[in-house]
């Protein structure tokens, strides 16, 4: 594959991660600059999902020094509740390190499913969030374990 196209198929995914963001949130909390910026580490890894042929939600991840953290994950609002969440995080299957993540606090429905993928919750970020601010919760997962009830 030329560079080009390369470039021309990084572009769409950066597109596509802001779109999804901006579908998501009022603002989205990552410019597509801060996108570019992290799909181009080394450490870093983008998993998509497709409805209509259309990229409708992500998960990245960063792998940090044997262990990875969930840097984000969204889905389109008129695809939530569809079991695309579950898609994404099962691309965590067979990785056998510490996975970290925060949520927001009032965010329920995430926390459930990712109690459901073997996270617990470990600690608690004061006003970690902000638009609104808000408090995060630390989970963590580690490394192989077995999913219940997917």
């Amino acid at each position: 594959m030329s560079i080009a196209s390369n470039m021309k198929d990084l572009q769409a995914s950066v597109t596509a991660v802001y779109e999804i963001l901006s579908d998501v949130y009022p603002v989205s909390p990552w410019s597509e600059k801060q996108i570019l910026s992290d799909m181009q580490q080394d450490n870093v890894d983008y998993f998509f999902v497709k409805k209509d042929e259309k990229d409708v939600g992500f998960l990245a991840i960063s792998q940090l020094a044997g262990e990875l953290e969930i840097t984000n994950i969204a889905i389109k609002k008129a695809y939530q509740g569809h079991g695309l969440g579950s898609q994404l995080l099962a691309n965590l299957d067979q990785m056998d390190y510490p996975i970290f993540l925060e949520v927001r606090a009032s965010n329920a429905p995430a926390q459930a499913l990712y109690k459901k993928f073997g996270f617990d919750i470990i600690g608690k970020r004061k006003q970690y969030y902000h638009e609104p601010v808000e408090d995060a919760i630390i989970m963590k997962r580690e490394g192989k374990y077995e999913v219940i009830n997917r």
